[in-house]
């Protein structure tokens, strides 16, 4: 019996220094944890600087070059154009212009219309042949507009683009070489 009672002893010693063992463990990893904590804070809190100062530095680098892009001077395009008509009066410029204008806004909506700043600069009623200035970035759908449109005024029409060039001159020649060559 002594036997027993020297061994639970010996059982209750040992589990004691478990429990102590683990309360001061568990202490200890308390503290690990915490001073984790105020260690991450910290670093939060200075990755929150590094991040306001890396924002700031972006925005303003955006804001750069946006600005920049509005300095920059809008580079042009003209767009020569004839005219095939049914009837014997052809088309006025005025009615040209709105039935592009038309069918460019129900190609691509009116913000790209505006965009596109689509002008027509010169048209020779006797010819129906003319010239269109739109914005470098919008010559394609300009181009794709003008293929939609099937009447102007009241007569049935079609736009056939003759050529794309970067100056007036260069499709006023481009309208008279064309011109040459249609019968």
């Amino acid at each position: 019996m002594q036997l027993d009672t020297a061994i639970l002893a010996v059982l209750a010693v040992g589990f004691a220094g478990y429990v102590a063992l683990s309360v001061h463990g568990q202490r200890m990893l308390e503290k690990r944890v915490a001073l984790l904590e105020r260690r991450l804070d910290s670093l939060a809190k200075e990755m929150g600087s590094i991040l306001k100062a890396a924002s700031y530095a972006l925005q303003s680098s955006d804001a750069e070059k946006f600005l920049e892009k509005l300095r920059r001077r809008r580079r042009r395009r003209y767009i020569a154009f004839i005219i095939v008509y049914e009837g014997e009066q052809p088309p006025s410029p005025q009615e040209v212009e709105r039935a592009i204008i038309r069918a460019a806004e129900r190609l691509t909506g009116q913000l790209t219309v505006a965009l596109a700043r689509l002008q027509l600069v010169y048209y020779d009623p006797e010819r129906a042949a003319g010239i269109l200035r739109v914005s470098h970035d919008t010559k394609y759908l300009v181009l794709a507009a003008l293929g939609l449109v099937r009447r102007i005024g009241d007569s049935r029409a079609v736009i056939i683009p003759v050529r794309t060039t970067g100056t007036i001159k260069r499709a006023k020649r481009a309208l008279a070489i064309a011109r040459r060559r249609l019968p």
